[in-house]
């Protein structure tokens, strides 16, 4: 009976530690896609206050 107890425990151990990795690996992906996110705006906004690119704008529309 010791030796089935000590397997639950080491189970569960393993099981926890499994459920930090994956959390760890989502915010990670997480961190990474917000990044690209924040980079695409950055751009954006260059691409928009650029005063050459203002008045090529006015000429389309």
């Amino acid at each position: 009976m010791h030796g089935l107890m000590s397997y639950r425990r080491f189970r569960r151990a393993r099981s926890l530690r499994s459920d930090r990795a994956s959390a760890r690996a989502q915010s990670l992906r997480r961190d990474r896609a917000e990044h690209a996110f924040g980079r695409c705006v950055a751009t954006l906004f260059e691409f928009l206050s650029d005063v050459s690119c203002l008045c090529f704008l006015r000429k389309i529309l």
